[in-house]
């Protein structure tokens, strides 16, 4: 079996992103997917948009998914983006010629995905790919992130319980580049 499924988990600003920004920098892998960013309205943190890193045909690139009420840990997650631009996103890095990316990513999990089972069930298909793939989560448990870690055909890494430093060797030992 052929171990090019890499997860990254951790709490948040462990540096999951730092680390797979430096993997791509150093392979020159390229990428397609997603990537999930925050956003400020007013310089205060106001939730999440999921950004594709390829065009989704009749979508904005920027999606939220999750907004914040209020001060404090009351979010809502936008469930609909999941089901409609999340899916498509999806479908799309599937069927992308394969000739124009090196690995897909789907940066971060573990935030609302589990509000959507389309969504979930598109996540098992790029991870039944044979393409090499990384998934970055949250180091918190639902129905999605939870059979992500128990799968056998996954590489798990722990930025809770790894350095930053470990994380890349180790991927970038197991990388063909």
């Amino acid at each position: 079996m052929k171990l090019n499924k890499f997860v990254i988990i951790g709490r948040s600003n462990t540096g999951k992103s730092a680390v797979l920004d430096r993997i791509l920098e150093d392979t020159g892998y390229r990428q397609i997917g997603f990537r999930m960013k925050d956003f400020k309205i007013e310089n205060e943190f106001r939730g999440y948009y999921i950004h594709s890193i390829l065009d989704v045909e009749g979508f904005h690139n920027n999606v939220p998914i999750q907004t914040s009420l209020h001060i404090g840990h009351k979010r809502i997650q936008q469930t609909e983006a999941y089901d409609t631009f999340g899916v498509q996103c999806l479908k799309d890095v599937l069927k992308a010629d394969k000739e124009s990316f090196d690995c897909i990513v789907l940066d971060e999990l573990g935030r609302g995905e589990y509000t959507s089972e389309e969504f979930a069930k598109w996540v098992n298909n790029v991870l039944d790919s044979d393409n090499t793939v990384f998934i970055l989560m949250k180091n918190s448990s639902n129905d999605v992130t939870s059979e992500i870690k128990k799968r056998r055909d996954v590489l798990l890494y722990d930025l809770d319980n790894m350095s930053q430093d470990e994380v890349i060797k180790n991927i970038e030992d197991k990388l063909e580049f």
